[in-house]
């Protein structure tokens, strides 16, 4: 079965550590809030508004989920130190779509998705099948592993330590113009090939139209 999915806009961000720029205090107002925000949710909050996010359903992947909250906590038992409330509230891979909805007050539906490698191949199919409802969707992949240790568990050597990808996408009977061919990327994770292949290709596009296999 193929889907093919109309890309409306389209917007990418990383970094070898750290996203710089991203608007925090312009679109997390609540300095509360703000606080609390991982650097995967600051990274999936701003490039929600950079692709003119408005509540859509939301398919959100990473590969890696909140690796640094996990951290934190698994220092703190070893070191029996007091364990960091907040950092137990952001250890889940759903935290950025979270974080995201309660800023929009978004009540649609949310999924997460993460299949390590695949997991933008894995975001793709599932908002092909979401998106013959009809609606519009947001489809974001994030992976944020800027922590302590990180070196060895970068086994690939990947030099953006801090990456995400946003598509706004909606089904159309259209003939696709981008197919995906699995172009890799030396310096970013292999969880968001695909979904990065699509921005560049539609970027060059007028009316980008990108064809997913299920």
């Amino acid at each position: 079965m193929k889907i093919n999915l109309k890309i409306i806009s389209a917007s990418f961000i990383s970094s070898d550590e750290k996203c710089d720029a991203l608007e925090e205090k312009k679109l997390v107002p609540k300095m509360m809030l703000r606080r609390r925000l991982t650097r995967g949710a600051k990274i999936a909050i701003y490039l929600a508004s950079k692709v003119g996010y408005e509540k859509e359903r939301i398919i959100f992947g990473s590969a890696y989920g909140e690796v640094k909250a996990t951290v934190d906590i698994v220092e703190s038992i070893y070191n029996k130190t007091l364990l960091s409330p907040t950092a137990f509230q952001n250890s889940v891979h759903n935290t950025p779509a979270s974080y995201l909805s309660i800023l929009s007050e978004n009540q649609s539906e949310v999924t997460t998705v993460s299949d390590l490698f695949d997991t933008s191949l894995s975001v793709l199919k599932t908002g092909a099948i979401k998106a013959l409802k009809g609606d519009r969707l947001l489809l974001l992949n994030v992976d944020a592993f800027n922590f302590d240790g990180v070196k060895e568990m970068n086994s690939y050597s990947i030099s953006k330590l801090e990456s995400g990808v946003a598509l706004i996408v909606e089904v159309t009977d259209e003939k696709a113009n981008i197919s995906i061919e699995n172009i890799k990327n030396s310096e970013i994770s292999p969880s968001l090939w695909q979904m990065l292949e699509i921005y560049n290709k539609s970027k060059k596009l007028d009316n980008p139209i990108v064809e997913i296999e299920i």
